[in-house]
This record gives C-alpha cells, structure tokens and sequence, in this order.
C-alpha cells in the first residue's frame, strides 16, 4: 500500500478530521491533505509522529521494497532534475547555438571572423559532436524528467 493511502485509511480508522491530525503532529491541514493526495511526503519527524499516532512501526513504514522508499527516490530525482531546469535546457541549447554560429561563419562568411577564430576540417568535427552531445544531452533530461512523472503519476 502506498504511504499516503495508508496515511489516509489510518487517519479515518482514528475518527480524526484533516485538521485534528494537524494539530496532534504540529502540521498544518494542507500539508496533511499534501501527504493524502501523494504530492509530498512527510519529513521523518512527521513519519515518527504518525508511526507513534498510529501505532506503526517505521521499520515497516519504510521498508524497501514497500513502494514507499521507491516513490521518495523517483520524487528526489525529479525534484533533482527540477531544480537546474532553467540551466539544464538552456545551457546546452545556448551552447549549441554558439557553436552552430561560430561554423556557419568559419564555412559560409571567414572574411567575417578574424584569422584568429578561423578553424580547420578537423575542429569543426569536434565542435559539431560537442553540438550534437549538448542536445542529445538536453532531450534525455527532457525525457528523464517526463519518464519518472509518468511513473509517480502510475503509482
């Protein structure tokens, strides 16, 4: 059973309302509804709380292989792959851009750039794979990030 049906079932088997369970663990009612509907998880001393509340052990609250343990790593990660979101899309689309710039100039317009910048057959070959490897790069975050909300949205 997953960690916020259970909270709810344990919580109606109490006769308790949302915001009686807040009070008794020092929450507040949303984040009690946040727990019930999946979107967060409780911290460990909200888990120590409710594991005393409801006279559940934590070692079986926990244990791997429970879905519980599984759904804070597929969140962790998501929240991990959130949180350079601006950086991981931008950065290497940035760079690409760049790079395509910097050959479209050096093949089609040198007169453009200075002696200095103008560079060989085989240097464009690296920066065309560093190109390449930026956007490959961006789409497998892309596609990461959507793989595992799929999977917690399953759960």
């Amino acid at each position: 059973m997953k960690l916020n049906d259970l909270l709810k079932q344990k919580r109606l088997a109490s006769n308790l309302t949302q915001e009686q369970l807040a009070e008794k663990i020092y929450v507040s009612p949303k984040t009690i509804s946040n727990w019930e509907r999946g979107k967060t998880f409780p911290d460990i001393e909200s888990l120590i709380n409710l594991s005393q509340l409801y006279h559940l052990s934590l070692d079986n609250l926990l244990v791997k292989g429970s879905g519980i343990v599984n759904d804070y790593k597929d969140k962790e990660q998501l929240a991990e792959l959130s949180r350079n979101k601006l950086f991981q899309f931008f950065g290497p689309t940035m760079s690409s851009t760049i790079l395509f710039i910097f050959l479209f100039l050096n093949e089609f317009i040198p007169q453009v750039l200075p002696q200095q910048f103008q560079v060989g057959l085989g240097i464009q070959i690296i920066l065309l794979a560093a190109m390449l490897f930026n956007v490959v790069s961006a789409v497998y975050i892309r596609l990461k990030g959507r793989e595992i909300k799929a999977k917690i949205s399953a759960n």
